[in-house]
């Protein structure tokens, strides 16, 4: 029996030193991973912030187009008024007035821009008036000019008719 030993054998200096190295290797690689996170977190709140920058930036933009400057509502208000501000009011007015004799009043006259289209109303002595009010309105700028009602005022001793014309308007007047 005389070859046993029972005494625990101690560790060599070499394996120390390894130890130790790879303690110190590991301790370096969880500061890496610790910096590098961090790197990563400031990099992720930089683009967060890049990012709210430039919606609030496209949002501007937006707000800023003509196109979005106004509500639909208004802009198909402002729309309409462009269209009756670009008709030649002056030279449809004009050709009613041409198509006027002595012999027919009018009393109303009723544009639709939208439409392009005059609903006129009006008094005259006698249907021959009316008629011939009728054919003087079948000219430039009106078109598709028709007698639409008329009827004779029983109340007027004169017994006028009372008509009314509607009609198209082309071009750009």
């Amino acid at each position: 029996m005389g070859d046993l030993d029972f005494q625990v054998p101690r560790p060599g200096l070499a394996a120390v030193v390894i130890l130790l190295a790879a303690g110190l290797l590991a301790a370096d690689a969880g500061l890496d991973d610790y910096t590098a996170r961090e790197r990563l977190d400031e990099v992720l709140s930089r683009g967060d912030a890049a990012q709210r920058r430039l919606d609030r930036q496209e949002g501007m933009r937006r707000e800023s187009r003509p196109e979005n400057a106004l509500a639909p509502e208004e802009a198909a208000a402002v729309n309409a008024a462009l269209q009756a501000i670009a008709i030649d009011w002056e030279r449809l007015f004009a050709a009613i007035d041409g198509a006027t004799s002595e012999e027919v009043a009018l009393t109303a006259i009723r544009p639709s821009v939208s439409q392009k289209s005059l609903h006129i109303s009006g008094e005259a002595k006698d249907m021959a008036a009316v008629l011939a009010f009728v054919e003087a309105l079948r000219r430039a700028p009106l078109a598709q000019v028709v007698l639409a009602s008329h009827q004779v005022k029983q109340s007027d001793p004169q017994k006028p008719i009372v008509f009314e014309i509607r009609a198209l308007w082309h071009g750009a007047i």
